[in-house]
């Protein structure tokens, strides 16, 4: 079920300025591997272009914490696409880290709003 934050507003200074994201994918079934596919975009410019910026496809094991990283530290607005398959025990939520490494806002599961596909990226 494909899943997106939106795009998220990214001061361009001060202490609200986020560096980058942390997205944990846990999956919480007992027996079902998953596999979850992760989009990162940025807003750049004046006309707010999406731009692709991180791609990742991978397993999650049973009880089983992933966490991937992603910098947004030049985008005005970022957004975060996240589609996973073969079960429904998957707990993702996004995080805002500062420069320093420190939690500055969350993004959690049933805050992300459905999609009906991922974006498609060319390459």
């Amino acid at each position: 079920m494909p899943y997106t934050t939106g795009a998220v507003y990214n001061p361009s200074a001060g202490t609200s300025h986020i560096d980058r994201i942390q997205i944990s994918c846990l999956n919480d079934s007992i027996i079902v591997a998953i596999n979850i596919n992760l989009q990162i975009f940025h807003f750049l410019g004046n006309n707010f272009t999406r731009v692709p910026v991180g791609e990742a496809l991978f397993q999650v094991n049973p009880q089983q914490l992933v966490v991937q990283t992603y910098s947004v530290n030049a985008a005005s607005y970022y957004e975060a696409q996240i589609n996973y398959y073969s079960a429904v025990n998957t707990i993702v939520n996004v995080f805002a880290l500062d420069a320093a490494g420190n939690s500055i806002g969350r993004i959690v599961q049933p805050e992300l709003t459905y999609i009906d596909r991922l974006t498609i990226i060319n390459t």
